[in-house]
Formats: structure tokens, sequence, C-alpha cells
């Protein structure tokens, strides 16, 4: 059934305008609270490559992440309208968006016309696709291009035309751009051409024009990405093998860690189904991979392949994983959900002799709402919550307090803190090692001191010893969760100063629990 569809469906004279109001429906989705909080990794690459020239940008490589279209658009857009949120995230956006359109067009190449809207709607209202639409990396962008080159080697395999296979150059090169992830899509192309070629030879049919024209393609597209990453290949190979080795920066694949945030991150965008809805999708999608499998081998290939290639290197390469590096599973995932409810629908409509068109249209609609029902949780909350924790801390202390932002917090206050009136030393003292800390103990004597925390697990696989200064000798009185796994924003006050301040400090009616503790620790030290 590869690009047919039943009677009727594929003529649709609407379908240009249904898509169209899918993909607004997407881009208002994706505007809605553009102006949240930024997180860690949003803001980083503001101070790393912000001042840098363009130039500078693309022959350096301090950091993953900078992600070098990205970067070069967010520094655009900000100096069109200044750092202000939705600028910094308006070109992952951009991209989000248009893969709305992109994902209905490959699509088609499998499905009918109905059910690719019902993929593309799929993606639209996607709390995932949404999330990283609205974070401020090159994300959005990899998928964008990883499905729009995989639709145009397709086409190029159908239809043999020169502007194709330039598009489809010109596409892997801004893929590769856009994130160093695009590797293993190039390689995964690469190894669906030479698997085409190979199975054309068994038949016994001419392969010359077709293996040269996929090695020249192969070889201009490798080439150009050569040259574009030429200056930082040995600065990104040594800072990859240095840093993606660490426990801090992923999980062990087969670890209880990388399973409970696997879990997390897929179970949250199924609102109030949560873990059960998970696994029913994780079901649906392994049944529709093999009807996708059957209906186009070429297509589930190409969007397979380079997770496959991703978790083999990693674990070649000894370095860890983070469930971002699979985020081409996404569409594939809708895909194949798609495949099944079409499938689904004309089994069903055959035995029950009704319609299976709105057997699909029901389907998908159920699916939807299954999705946008975990929104106003997303919507309700930052990535990370640095201005909550922010105005919590200025509310609460007093004169001569210490603030201590701890290790990656510091780029919180650095960021937000100038909407406060803070200035860097002299409001707040950022420390990132247990040496720090102590430093600023001994400047400040007898200070009541607060500390700031964000990403316990990374603070405490770097820094175990700060980690275990600051577990001992302060107490947490106000977390502001956000929407990045571990990425809760916490206030600690040091016991050692808070005894005497517990009513001013801690909000009993808001968080009892904690109240009731601290009591209960001030009781046990009098």
């Amino acid at each position: 059934m590869a690009g047919t569809g039943r009677r009727g469906l594929d003529a649709c004279p609407n379908r240009a305008r249904a898509l169209l109001l899918i993909t607004v429906a997407g881009l208002g989705l994706r505007f809605y609270r553009l102006d949240a909080d930024l997180w860690l990794d949003e803001i980083t690459p503001l101070y790393d490559y912000g001042r840098m020239s363009a130039f500078h940008v693309m022959t350096s490589y301090t950091s993953s992440n900078n992600h070098l279209l990205n970067t070069l658009l967010v520094k655009g857009t900000v100096a069109l309208a200044g750092p202000q949120e939705w600028a910094i995230r308006l070109p992952a956006v951009l991209f989000g968006t248009a893969t709305v359109p992109v994902l209905y067009w490959v699509a088609r190449n499998a499905l009918s016309r109905q059910t690719s809207l019902g993929v593309a709607l799929l993606l639209a209202v996607s709390y995932h696709h949404i999330f990283f639409s609205q974070n401020a990396r090159g994300y959005s962008a990899y998928l964008f291009f990883s499905l729009l080159t995989s639709g145009l080697l397709l086409r190029g395999l159908k239809i043999d035309r020169h502007d194709t296979w330039s598009l489809y150059v010109i596409g892997m090169v801004l893929n590769f751009a856009a994130n160093l992830l695009a590797l293993v899509v190039f390689a995964a192309h690469v190894i669906v051409g030479a698997i085409l070629v190979l199975k054309v030879r068994l038949t016994g049919c001419p392969v010359r024009a077709v293996a040269r024209r996929l090695l020249g393609v192969a070889a201009i597209t490798g080439l150009l990405g050569f040259h574009l990453y030429a200056t930082v290949l040995p600065q990104a190979y040594v800072f990859i093998r240095a840093e993606y080795v660490k426990k801090s920066v992923g999980y062990a694949l087969f670890s209880h860690e990388h399973a409970a945030e696997l879990i997390r991150g897929v179970s949250a965008g199924f609102g109030i189904a949560g873990v059960v809805g998970m696994v029913l999708f994780l079901l649906v999608v392994g049944f529709g991979f093999i009807d996708l499998w059957r209906r186009h081998p070429l297509l589930a290939l190409m969007l397979v392949l380079p997770e496959i290639l991703t978790a083999g290197g990693l674990v070649l390469g000894g370095l860890q994983f983070t469930p971002r590096f699979f985020l081409l599973g996404l569409p594939l995932a809708l895909l194949c959900l798609a495949t099944f409810i079409d499938r689904m629908a004309m089994n069903i409509g055959l035995l029950l002799d009704v319609s299976d068109a709105k057997l699909t249209v029901a389907a998908f609609g159920i699916v939807c709402l299954a999705s946008l029902a975990a929104l106003p949780t997303y919507y309700s909350r930052p990535k990370q919550d640095f201005r909550g924790a922010i105005r919590y801390v200025e509310q609460h202390r007093a004169s001569g307090d210490l603030v201590l932002p701890l290790f990656l917090a510091d780029w919180g206050y650095r960021f937000y803190g100038g909407h406060f009136g803070l200035v860097e030393h002299k409001d707040f003292f950022p420390v990132r090692s247990l040496e720090a800390l102590n430093s600023v103990l001994r400047d400040h004597p007898g200070a009541r001191t607060w500390a700031v925390m964000t990403f316990p697990r990374i603070l405490r696989l770097s820094q175990p010893d700060l980690y275990t200064r600051i577990h001992d000798g302060w107490f947490p009185v106000r977390t502001f969760p956000g929407t990045m796994g571990d990425g809760d924003v916490s206030v600690w006050i040091s016991k050692a100063s808070s005894a005497n301040n517990a009513a001013r400090d801690i909000d009993r009616d808001r968080h009892p629990r904690t109240a009731i503790k601290f009591m209960t620790l001030t009781l046990a030290r009098r």
C-alpha cells in the first residue's frame, strides 16, 4: 500500500487545507508559554557563544551544547529581539512546526492521505515534540532535516532527478549543522542505498547507473559535511571521549536509573494514563512496525537504523546513554501507531461492515485527546523554575545573608539574577566545589546561608564532597518543579543558622511536610 489509499480518501479536495490547519494548530501549541524560564542547556550557549563571531562559532568546539545551526540562528534572533525566551527558542519552534507537514509527506510513501494526516496531527499535539520544539537546541531541526532527507532519498530512488539529489545534499549538510547525531542518519542512508543496490544486483538487473548516482551523492555529502566540521573534529573527538564517559552526563544502558528516566520521560506524554498508557503505546508501536515494514521496508529501515547505529556506537565507545540521542524514534513511533490504527480500522470495518474511514478518524481523535491531556501539566511549569527559586530566596533572606548557587545552578542565577538586580559575588556567590564553599564561608563568618541546587544527581556524581556537605549542613525548604528530568530547583538553608528563623523561612501553609520535618530537626537540636 505504498503511496496509495482507499477510494474517495486520496481524492479529498480539502487535504491541503486540513494539513494547513493541523500545522497552524501545531504552531499555536509550540508558541504557547514560549516565554517560560530557560533551562541550563538553553542558557549556557548564550554565554559560551553569544559574544563570539559566526566564524569562531563554526571553528571552536568547547561544548556539546553548540548545535551549530541553532547557535547561529539564535545569535540572529537575539540580535534582533534581545535575549528574550521566545526569541531564543524561535528557531527551534519554527523547525518543530515545519516538521509536521514534512512527516505527512514522508508518511505518504506508505500510508493513505487520511492516515498520513493523522500522523501529522499526532506530531502536532505530541507532548514530546512540543517539548523539544520549545527547547532552544538543535533537536527539532535535526528531526526536520532527518525526515526531509529520508523523504528526498526515497523520492530520488523513485525518480532520478538532479534537483532531488541536490536538495538531499543541502538538507543533509544542514542536518550535520543542526546536530552531530545526523552522522548516524547519513550512515543509515548509505547502508540503505547499499542494500538496495545489492538487492537489485541479485535480481539480475543493471545497477551500475544507480550505484554511481548513490556513490556520487554520498561522496559529495560526506565531503561537504567533513569540511563543515574539519577544524573542530579533533576538538569534538577529544571532548566527547572525555565528557561522555562520565556517569554524570548520562546513564549506563542497563542501569535502573536509565530505565527510570526512560519511563519518566515517555510516560509524561500520556497524561492521566501515565505508565499504563506508555506500555500500551509501546505494544501497539511494536505491531505497527511489523506492518510498516511489510508496506515499505526502506522507510522503516531508514528510521530504525539510526537508532540501532547510535546504540551500537555508544556501547562500542563506552559512552553514556541519554534518551535524547534516540529522538528520531518519536516520528517512527507515530508512523507505527498510525499504521496500526489504519490496519485495525480496515479489519474491524470489514468485520462489522462499518466505515473504516470513520473508525480511523475516531481512533486518531482518541489518541490526540490522550496526548492533549498531558499538556496542561507541561504548560503549568517551566523546564527549570530559576525565577521562582530566586524570587523565593529574595523574599525570605535578610540583609547579610549569603546566597550560594551550587554547581550548575549558577547559570540560572547568572541569567536571571539581573532581572532581580542581583550582582555576582555581591548578592550571590557561585559554588562549584567543596573548596569554593569553604572559601566563601571563611570570608563571611557567622552569616546565614541559602543554597540553591538543581540536577542533584549530576552534583552528587561530579562533586560528591560538596553534595555530602550540603546534605549534612543544610536543609531543603522549598522545591520548584520543572519539566526537565532531575531539573527541579530546590532552595536550602543552613541548619546552624536556621533554628531561630524557622517561622520566617518556612512556608507552612504550602509545605506542611517540610515545615514539620524542619521543626522536628530544630527541637532535636535544642
